[in-house]
């Protein structure tokens, strides 16, 4: 008897692959991961894109040239290291793995709390798993530079420490999230003498502390704040890299007034491209630095030169915000009327008078300190002092007041924004594996809070609770209410 044989066709083949990719489709897992990594893959490699495209104009590349260079970006966005393909991991390990979970433990213990601390934990484990794997995948690459120079070392290090910068968003969401939730436990219980906190003076508080941290960390510790945010500070503060250096001989007691310490080449490059005499950063010769070099010979008076600063700032910020605000003001309706245009066209003015504040009163509180007041309402303490340390600090932390020019509504977004940089700025720079651990579980807590706020939108509260929208904040908080407010 001859066997049977089983025929194959091509229409059953691809019934078959119809089945199979149904199904995958179906997975409550899927949507949201797909989401996330084109949420992530376009805020990879849009940045990317909009900095070749400037390089190009600007060298006028070729069209050849500038092609392959996009194509490279593609590409590499999709690497398994890169934080597409991470994002989506992370959101398909957890929504499998918390619904499972969560239908397991309610049907054996007819619970709710239970099935949804379950849910927690599996979305903890899920989470963590995935920045570990996600960890070790960055490692393994970094050890193909391990021949390189030790400058070149210290930076794949930096690039690689990529995944510190999604923990310090998360763990800032999650608290932001707790804190505000916790106003309205306190806000439901007011009757019984609980007053509910101030969310908008607590957001104007938030950004002054973070920016303080920051700028302080510019200006003297630059190797603690990533190399694109220490970019982004120094061309909007428009500072001579010169000037910066001598600042931080100073800090370091290299750059001493009165006595002759090797470092007079440091201002030397500065003065002549000034039209100043050599002697002016000469710290043997002239004491202190003088207002020349530090307002980059555009004004002798200090107050002048704020207010050059604060222009300067303003509009640089406004060629920025107006497209963005057109953009999304077109995005979001459909009929534009003038009205509409004219919002837009304030909200750009208020949010480029933020910037062009926080520029000004950084350069004008460190000229007042050490021009202005310092020296005589102290007489007896050393000019070096000023410099060195008061000077700055006091800068670092008038510039974050300049929040109050902006709309309520986006300054917890932007202390949100700065504060991962400032508890950055606290962090050890080399992480060994008990930081490695460590940055997991604050990961994997501070995810699982924000994944079950967001899965649990939807659902209703307690009857006669006020405030009931408690709506996630920051980029992880926002980007996870985008992909999982419609799963």
């Amino acid at each position: 008897m001859r066997p049977s044989t089983i025929c194959s066709t091509p229409r059953s083949l691809t019934k078959a692959q119809k089945t199979v990719l149904l199904a995958i489709l179906r997975n409550p897992a899927v949507t949201p991961a797909l989401r996330a990594f084109l949420l992530s893959f376009a805020a990879v490699v849009g940045p990317r894109i909009l900095n070749i495209t400037a390089l190009a104009l600007r060298r006028r590349d070729r069209v050849r040239k500038y092609l392959s260079g996009v194509k490279h970006i593609l590409l590499s966005a999709l690497a398994l290291n890169e934080l597409p393909i991470f994002w989506a991991a992370l959101l398909a390990s957890s929504i499998s793995f918390s619904r499972i979970t969560e239908i397991i433990v309610f049907k054996l213990s007819k619970s709710e709390r239970y099935s949804r601390l379950s849910a927690f934990i599996a979305t903890m484990l899920a989470s963590g798993c995935t920045l570990r794997w996600h960890q070790r995948l960055l490692k393994r690459d970094a050890t193909k530079y391990i021949s390189l120079p030790a400058e070149e070392q210290v930076k794949k290090r930096q690039e690689h420490g990529r995944t510190i910068d999604n923990t310090l968003f998360t763990v800032t969401s999650a608290i932001d999230y707790l804190y505000r939730r916790a106003g309205v436990a306190a806000q439901y219980k007011s009757l019984h003498g609980i007053s509910p906190p101030d969310y908008r003076t607590t957001d104007i508080y938030g950004f002054v502390a973070s920016a303080t941290v920051v700028m302080y960390a510019w200006f003297y510790h630059p190797t603690r704040l990533p190399k694109s945010y220490n970019h982004w500070i120094t061309k909007f503060a428009e500072m001579d890299t010169n000037l910066l250096t001598a600042l931080r001989l100073v800090k370091s007691g290299d750059f001493i007034y009165g006595k002759d310490t090797g470092c007079a080449h440091v201002l030397a490059p500065s003065c002549d491209k000034l039209g100043l005499p050599t002697e002016y950063g000469d710290p043997a010769v002239t004491v202190p630095i003088p207002c020349s070099i530090v307002h980059a010979n555009k004004a002798e008076n200090c107050e002048v030169h704020a207010a050059l600063r604060f222009l300067r700032a303003f509009t640089s910020a406004l060629a920025i915000y107006i497209p963005l605000n057109m953009v999304f003001l077109f995005r979001a309706r459909r009929r534009v009327k003038l009205q509409h245009l004219t919002d837009a066209l304030f909200g750009a003015c208020r949010s480029a008078s933020f910037l062009g504040m926080f520029v000004a009163l950084a350069w004008y509180s460190v000229c007042f300190t050490r021009t202005r007041a310092g020296p005589y309402l102290f007489p007896t303490v050393k000019r070096l002092r000023w410099d060195d340390t008061v000077g700055p600090a006091l800068g670092s932390f008038m510039c974050g007041w300049s929040v109050l020019l902006e709309n309520p509504r986006r300054r917890g977004e932007l202390a949100l924004f700065v504060a991962p940089r400032a508890l950055g700025a606290f962090l050890p720079e080399d992480f060994d594996k008990f930081h490695e651990y460590a940055e997991c579980a604050a990961f994997s807590i501070a995810y699982a809070v924000l994944f079950s706020a967001a899965m649990n939108a939807r659902k209703a509260w307690p009857p006669g609770l006020p405030n009931k929208d408690v709506r996630l904040r920051g980029v992880v908080g926002n980007a996870l209410m985008a992909v999982l407010s419609k799963s």
